[in-house]
C-alpha cells in the first residue's frame, strides 16, 4: 500500500481536498475509487488511469462524462502527494494546470520535505 498524502498551504487549505468536496457525489465517488487504485497500486498503476506528466509530476485520470485530473509526485517512504485537482476541459492537460501543481510542489520540498524523488 501507498499512502496518498494531501498537499496542504501554509495557511491550511487543502486543495485537492476542496476541488473533490465540489464535486457531485457522484463524480467524487469516481475519484475516490481512482484514488484507492491509487493507493492501492502507487507507481505500478498504468495508462489509461495515469500517466506521466515530466518533472516528476503524474496524473490521475478519471474518465467518463467528465473528466477529472489529479497531479501527484511521488516521494519516500511510498507516499504520493496530491497537488492539484481540476475538471479537464480540453484536449491537452493545460499549462496552467501543470504550472500550479509544479509551484505546489517546490513550495511542499522548500517547507522541509526534501524526500521528494
Amino acid at each position: 500500500m501507498w499512502a496518498v498524502v494531501f498537499y496542504e498551504t501554509d495557511s491550511g487549505k487543502i486543495p485537492v481536498k476542496r476541488f473533490i468536496d465540489s464535486l457531485s457525489e457522484f463524480e467524487r465517488a469516481r475519484v475516490v475509487r481512482d484514488l484507492k487504485q491509487l493507493e492501492a497500486f502507487g507507481l505500478e498503476l498504468k495508462a489509461p488511469l495515469v500517466r506521466s506528466l515530466g518533472k516528476k509530476l503524474w496524473e490521475l485520470r478519471t474518465t467518463g462524462s467528465n473528466q477529472h485530473r489529479i497531479l501527484y509526485f511521488a516521494v519516500s517512504g511510498r507516499r504520493l502527494v496530491l497537488l492539484h485537482g481540476f475538471t479537464k476541459k480540453t484536449q491537452k492537460t493545460p499549462a496552467a494546470e501543470i504550472e500550479k501543481a509544479l509551484k505546489r510542489m517546490a513550495d511542499y520540498l522548500a517547507r522541509g520535505n526534501k524526500d521528494g524523488r
